[in-house]
């Protein structure tokens, strides 16, 4: 699943990067990622929610995680180190996505609002663009991220085929970015932390759910703007503790970062695929079939299964080779049956829709 992606770094060219690497995939996703549509009436303000304080970091706890070891290759892209011992997720028990949905590209009910949030944004020498201090936007989204639960799919959008809609992604990141923006600039030590861990609880949230690529990365920035700005105000304050701590979670955020990116062009079939008379066509290897049959079926994180399902479609409907066609359509079909209901959802439509060839042809530019 995937959607236009904002810059996730005042350092874009790492962003871009990334952004890069996955696009293509993602964008394929579209063909057989849920057709999702919002469910978002007004959303009242959320029950009030009880944020505990950061756990204690007990003796010889905190440790470097290597995410360059061959151990790191089994291993789900998720934080090694605790993110309670920096910011702790509220109780609330309200789902956050209810909120969020609200902003949904061309669908959400609070577009004209979202539009004129845009239009106050001020300059900033580190996060570019963000809102001010004081703007309701922030102060009216702050509860939210107190909630204990952020989930969209299918408490907020349906899996129904074809394209798909995921939130607005643009607005987690102005807000992320404008909670470390004020807790910068904030003189007082406790409310700038209040700042940097409520994005750190946004950026847990959106990745609690697990199956859009994009809100994962938006996620995973806005926990690193808010360690960051934990980090540099720990030093600041004499903190060594909780300056270390912060420091191992800023560090473990790129290689999560660059992971995702070889995780999915490792199953991409956009260099494989090719145009005949009759359609197009995938010539692949083995090998490379059964890398993608063990991501779909045992990867640890669920947003890779999805891609790699999107992966076993092409294959199933486009590839040159009748046994392998057999093979993805076959593992598909098993994983219809799996457990968890997206994977569910998305390998049966993956079985039953072919690929739109005309769509593929315009995304791959391929005549």
């Amino acid at each position: 699943m995937t959607s236009n992606a904002p810059s996730l770094s005042p350092h874009r060219s790492k962003a871009a990067h990334v952004i890069l690497a996955v696009g293509l995939v993602l964008i394929l996703a579209l063909l057989l990622g849920a057709r999702l549509y919002g469910r978002t009436p007004a959303v009242p303000r959320p029950a009030s929610a009880h944020v505990p304080p950061p756990a204690t970091l007990q003796p010889g706890a905190l440790t470097v995680p290597c995410w360059a070891c061959q151990e790191s290759e089994s291993w789900p892209i998720r934080f090694r180190t605790d993110l309670d011992l920096l910011a702790p997720l509220g109780s609330g028990p309200d789902n956050a996505a209810l909120w969020f949905a609200g902003f949904t590209k061309e669908i959400g009910p609070r577009q004209a609002e979202w539009e004129a949030a845009l239009a106050r944004r001020v300059e900033h020498p580190l996060y570019k663009n963000v809102l001010p201090a004081d703007d309701p936007l922030l102060r009216e989204a702050e509860p939210w991220c107190d909630q204990a639960l952020m989930r969209f799919y299918p408490d907020v959008y349906e899996l129904e085929g074809y394209a798909t809609r995921i939130p607005n992604l643009l607005v987690a990141v102005t807000l992320a970015r404008s909670w470390a923006a004020r807790g910068r600039a904030a003189e007082d030590l406790d409310s700038a932390m209040e700042d940097f861990r409520r994005a750190i609880r946004l950026g847990r949230l959106l990745r609690q759910e697990d199956v859009v690529i994009l809100s994962d990365l938006v996620g995973l920035a806005c926990i690193r703007w808010g360690a960051e700005g934990i980090f540099d105000r720990a030093q600041t304050a004499g903190d060594t503790e909780l300056s270390l701590i912060a420091a191992v979670v800023v560090g473990e955020a790129a290689p999560q970062k660059l992971l995702t990116s070889e995780r999915v062009t490792a199953v991409d079939l956009t260099p494989r695929t090719r145009s005949e008379p009759s359609g197009l066509r995938i010539d692949l290897d083995d090998e490379l079939l059964e890398k993608i049959v063990t991501r779909a079926t045992a990867d640890p994180d669920r947003r890779f299964r999805g891609e790699a399902i999107v992966s076993l479609n092409l294959v199933g409907y486009l590839a040159t080779e009748p046994e392998q066609r057999e093979r993805a359509l076959a593992v598909l079909d098993q994983l219809s049956g799996s457990d968890d209901p997206v994977v569910a959802t998305t390998a049966r439509l993956a079985r039953d829709m072919a690929p739109d060839e005309e769509m593929l042809r315009s995304l791959l530019e391929i005549t």
